[in-house]
């Protein structure tokens, strides 16, 4: 029952990416980097994320990867975060993005675009998009980076990328928390595997008909570690059921498309305990 429930929503996953790809032009490289940024910005900021996917697009990053920081400047600049601070190394990544706006035409979003009130430091934007800038500069990201991975260690060797001293000092000048971290921790990691690089790969699978890559996506999703968020705990509180990412999944599937939406007559739990209740009343 959870193998049914974690595959069924890996095909809805994989049914809003294929979605995706077509928006970009079947860029794959572009739509894996829309769903990292998606992600990485956390659900208060998805819809900012994905303005700044398509402002800057991943195949400008790429034309201009041989210096950190222009693709600092390209994705903060883009995102109107550059705005808000005002120092000597701002002033310069300031200058360097509107060469490059002018460059690709680019239209930058607002500030106002994101929710920066409310959030811990370490998922601020401008640290995330300074973690991302790092990665993006170092590993790429690339679809073919993400079929490469086979465990735990393998994503965060993708995200393991420090930002420079610079943006943990700026941030902790706003702010009475003592730790920042300066690249993306494992946490987030498994997040951005779970629901990005799995899917990801699930989907590439479907597209170039790989019965490897499948098996791959599969064996991944399971050494990844189980989530804990309100879905999985509710179920846990009962009993401890899942042990990798690959149930945690099919709990969190059932959760949101049948207990939450009342479809208990197409709940296939319910019809298991039914099932069950039946048989021994007989």
């Amino acid at each position: 029952m959870l193998t049914q429930l974690t595959m069924e929503r890996l095909r809805r996953k994989s049914f809003e990416i294929s979605q995706t790809l077509d928006n970009t032009e079947s860029s794959w490289s572009q739509t894996a980097y829309t769903y990292i940024l998606y992600y990485l910005l956390g659900k208060q900021n998805r819809n900012a994320a994905k303005r700044l996917a398509k402002a800057v697009s991943y195949n400008i990053l790429m034309r201009e990867n041989s210096a950190l920081y222009k693709i600092e400047a390209l994705l903060l600049g883009g995102a109107g975060l550059l705005e808000i601070y005002n120092d000597g190394v701002v002033a310069k990544l300031q200058q360097e993005f509107q060469h490059l706006r002018a460059k690709y035409n680019i239209i930058p979003l607002e500030a106002e675009a994101w929710q920066l009130s409310g959030i811990r430091l370490n998922n601020h934007p401008v640290l995330r998009l300074a973690q991302l800038a790092a990665c993006i500069h170092e590993n790429h990201l690339a679809m073919q980076n993400f079929i490469e991975c086979h465990n735990n260690n393998d994503v965060r060797q993708l995200f393991s990328c420090r930002v420079s001293d610079y943006w943990v000092d700026i941030l902790s000048r706003y702010s009475n928390e003592s730790s920042i971290a300066n690249k993306i921790g494992s946490t987030m990691s498994n997040i951005l595997a779970i629901n990005a690089i799995v899917p990801l790969m699930y989907a590439y699978s479907t597209y170039v008909d790989s019965q490897t890559i499948h098996d791959k996506s599969m064996d991944l999703l399971r050494k990844l570690s189980v989530e804990d968020n309100t879905y999985t705990r509710q179920w846990h509180y009962v009993k401890p059921i899942a042990t990798s990412a690959f149930d945690s999944q099919a709990l969190i599937q059932l959760s949101t498309e049948y207990c939450k939406r009342r479809l208990c007559h197409e709940c296939p739990l319910a019809k298991r305990l039914l099932h069950r209740k039946g048989r021994i009343s007989k």
